[in-house]
């Protein structure tokens, strides 16, 4: 009972407090043992589960405890000093429980609480509500940070949520950080300050944090454009071609549509169609069980019905965090009323 009443007196949340306070009240140890019997382990990836309370799942004090975590981890490699002055790049997506009691955005918050409770610059990317991964990852290299999170369980089912940490050269952390990492938090898991809603209700107007969204967005686009658009003059002719291959492109009910559409107005390249199902971020995840483009034809089920729809050859596809992309190609045409998967090439990762 010593570690849940030690959860219930360090949580924020309300909603996950309740469900641990309820099953101390009933002395159901098989909860309790489930929600605190082992901690979520930190590795390369950072932080992947089910969202819920416990030390198992992700919540608002695991959330908490890393962020603290990683910050005390970043004063050590960097310097106090130099990592506070460096600051951290933080972006979320969508994701959240039905009751929204736990969401990434929440997440996103109490971890630019935590950095500027040490000192930390934070730069906390929120103005267009949701980020990719890629820029997140991108705003770490281009505002010189020390360190990048990205609140998202990538392509994890709906109940799912994540931590990714990036660090300093843009890239996600690798051995030995992530082990140093998770040493670190078990040595700063009281939380610093209370985190309730008033210090989430701070966060923004803190003079240490600053959205660089539209800064850093207008920036990735310029390089990609100049490193990556290699045939920008054969693009307005292909464009005019009558028989020029149309594109169907899906979110996957994540954040990645308003990102590549804009990498097709930055490349010249005619407007794609988007999967209308699957085009706007939501978090429940209504059409695909397992919102993962790599899965092949079971998730790529409305883009083909799409593609059948407009006459299209190619089809695009992100994971909900849009950093990872699955690309298909028509190979037959048996039926256009039809799906049959076995018209389509879907690319491995490898062969793209």
């Amino acid at each position: 009972m010593k570690v849940a009443n030690e959860y219930v007196s360090w949580d924020p949340n309300s909603y996950t407090k309740a469900l641990v306070a309820e099953a101390m009240a009933k002395k159901d140890f098989v909860a309790l043992e489930k929600m605190l019997g082992k901690r979520l382990a930190f590795g390369t990836a950072g932080l992947r589960a089910t969202m819920g309370p416990g030390y198992s799942c992700m919540n608002d004090l695991v959330v908490i405890q890393t962020s603290q975590g990683l910050a005390m981890y970043l004063e050590e490699q960097f310097g106090a000093e130099v990592a506070r002055e460096r600051g951290v790049a933080i972006g979320y997506d969508h994701r959240a429980t039905p009751n929204n009691a736990i969401s990434s955005k929440r997440f996103g918050l109490l971890t630019a609480a935590a950095f500027l409770h040490r000192g930390f610059k934070v730069y906390l990317m929120e103005k267009q509500g949701f980020v990719a991964t890629p820029i997140t990852a991108f705003c770490t290299l281009h505002k010189n940070c020390v360190a990048g999170v990205m609140v998202t369980a990538s392509h994890n089912p709906k109940e799912d949520d994540g931590y990714k940490v990036y660090w300093a050269n843009g890239a996600q952390i690798i051995t030995p950080h992530d082990k140093n990492i998770a040493a670190s938090i078990l040595k700063n898991l009281k939380p610093w300050i209370k985190y309730d809603d008033t210090d989430l209700d701070s966060v923004t107007s803190n003079n240490l944090c600053s959205d660089p969204t539209d800064e850093v967005a207008d920036e990735y686009y310029t390089k990609a454009g100049k490193k990556l658009c290699f045939y920008r003059e054969k693009h307005a002719t292909w464009a005019a071609q009558e028989n020029n291959p149309k594109i169907v492109y899906t979110a996957m009910h994540g954040v990645g549509n308003r990102w590549c559409k804009r990498s097709f107005e930055n490349f010249d390249l005619q407007p794609y169609t988007p999967v209308a199902e699957q085009c706007e971020p939501d978090p429940t995840f209504p059409t695909v069980e397992f919102p993962n483009p790599e899965e092949g034809a079971g998730a790529l089920y409305l883009s083909m019905k799409t593609a059948n729809e407009v006459g299209a050859t190619i089809i695009l596809a992100n994971d909900p965090d849009a950093d990872r992309l699955a690309v298909a190609e028509r190979i037959a045409n048996t039926d256009t009323n039809s799906v049959n998967a076995d018209d389509w090439k879907v690319f491995s990762g490898n062969e793209i």
